[in-house]
């Protein structure tokens, strides 16, 4: 592809060089006459599909994420598409106020673009009802606080699928009406926690056919210092149906979340032919 990217592109060259040419007023191109007009339309039309070649290869770079924690020194990835500020919150004040960057105690610049993590894998990060309805209230303080994502980290959640998947839908509509990003996370392959199996299993289908998501990433690790990826599904409702399975034809792209780069090689090949990745977002702290 990288090559056909610079056939077309000394193409366009070699044609706005032929083009300056004119014999008897028309231009020449090896051999074939055309005339000034077709000649102009032929030019664009190369140009623009080196332009979309370019495209092409670009899209094909994985994306790139981290999750810089808001306790010990947070983390920074050099080459990142986008940077997560993560304090396990789901109270969207506090998940700002939470990540001070350059505090003595705390949290390096976001490399790349700045996604504000609300939820956790405590009670902290609980998402309810009510939890919910605040954070589509004051979604304009992400906005505000000049991030440019949020991040949905949907371990726990408190209340009747029925009831809350509106409200999510609801809240991510909110999030692209403001002019946010969404990535929704969760423990493997589903919540660990809801109010039943079938609950966590309702929430994923409805997320993968959530147009309003950009990405979906669920988290391929338990203590995150795992030595591989992990691809257990959620043993919690693996048995209702929250298998890997129901990512197939996701709408927003499937970005796992892993404990470091290196895991991804291991990752598609394990998803191969089955989903297709678009990058990975990291969960081990350091520079990189």
């Amino acid at each position: 592809l990288r090559s056909l990217v610079v056939w077309f592109e000394i193409c366009v060259f070699l044609g706005w060089l032929v083009g300056s040419l004119e014999i008897r007023g028309r231009a020449v191109t090896t051999g074939i006459f055309l005339d000034g007009r077709l000649w102009t339309k032929t030019k664009r039309r190369m140009a623009w599909i080196a332009a979309v070649l370019v495209t092409a290869v670009a899209s094909d770079a994985p994306i790139v994420g981290y999750y810089s924690w808001n306790w010990g020194q947070g983390s920074v990835t050099s080459n990142a598409s986008f940077g997560v500020a993560f304090t396990g919150l789901s109270n969207v004040e506090a998940a700002i106020s939470g990540y001070a960057v350059d505090a003595t105690w705390c949290c390096p610049q976001l490399v790349g673009e700045r996604y504000l993590s609300l939820g956790g894998g405590n009670g902290a990060g609980e998402f309810t009802a009510d939890t919910i309805k605040a954070v589509t209230n004051h979604m304009w303080r992400v906005l505000e606080a000049n991030y440019t994502g949020v991040v949905f980290d949907a371990e726990i959640i408190s209340g009747p699928a029925e009831e809350l998947i509106p409200l999510f839908a609801a809240c991510f509509r909110q999030a692209k009406a403001v002019g946010l990003k969404v990535m929704v996370t969760m423990s493997h392959s589903a919540p660990y926690h809801t109010d039943t199996p079938m609950d966590a299993v309702a929430f994923v289908k409805a997320w993968v056919r959530d147009g309003n998501i950009d990405m979906v990433s669920p988290q391929l690790y338990t203590s995150g210092h795992e030595d591989r990826p992990d691809f257990d599904e959620t043993f919690f409702c693996k048995e209702s149906g929250c298998t890997w399975l129901a990512y197939m034809d996701s709408v927003p792209m499937v970005v796992p979340s892993i404990v470091n780069a290196s895991h991804y090689p291991e990752v598609e090949k394990f998803f191969a032919g089955a989903l297709s990745l678009g990058g990975y977002v990291t969960w081990a702290q350091g520079k990189a």
